[in-house]
């Protein structure tokens, strides 16, 4: 009897750690302190890439709360390679409709957003790569931006 439910106890884990399973390679967040982003304020990520040939998307992820001031919100994006190499891009996260309704999932203040920043892509080089984001919305302090954060995901293309 001990066995059967030692058994049934082990077969449950497996389900659901096998539903849990996620393609993600990398996934990093950062606090920000008092729900506010200086404009100051780099959020920055360490990603160590073993894999040049493997076809990866990236994305980035947004914690606002239901204080935050405009529709969107513009994010500058700095890549550095390994070899030094940089390449900066700005992209436009919309975290509320055109009626104001917010766009991420959650309940009560928080709202969790992801946004697609390139799919598709391999990296040039093994090797760390540091990522960056900044808010870019013209002014100094943005209130309601609580994390900020990188994803990388293995593609469908692969």
């Amino acid at each position: 009897m001990a066995k059967l439910k030692l058994l049934v106890v082990a077969a449950i884990a497996i389900v659901i750690c096998s539903a849990c399973s996620d393609n993600y390679v990398y996934n990093g967040y950062v606090t920000l302190p008092g729900e506010q982003w200086h404009a100051d304020s780099v959020a920055t990520f360490q990603i160590l890439v073993s894999d040049t040939m493997t076809y990866y998307n990236l994305y980035v992820n947004v914690r606002n709360t239901t204080d935050y001031p405009f529709q969107n919100l513009y994010l500058f994006i700095d890549i550095i390679a390994p070899n030094g190499a940089s390449v900066r891009d700005t992209l436009e996260c919309y975290l509320a409709d055109n009626h104001g309704a917010w766009l991420g999932k959650g309940r009560g203040k928080l709202r969790d957003n992801r946004f697609l920043y390139r799919d598709n892509v391999r990296f040039g080089a093994e090797g760390d790569y540091t990522v960056t984001l900044q808010q870019a919305m013209r002014v100094d302090q943005l209130n309601g931006v609580s994390e900020v954060g990188f994803r990388v995901e293995l593609s469908n293309q692969n």
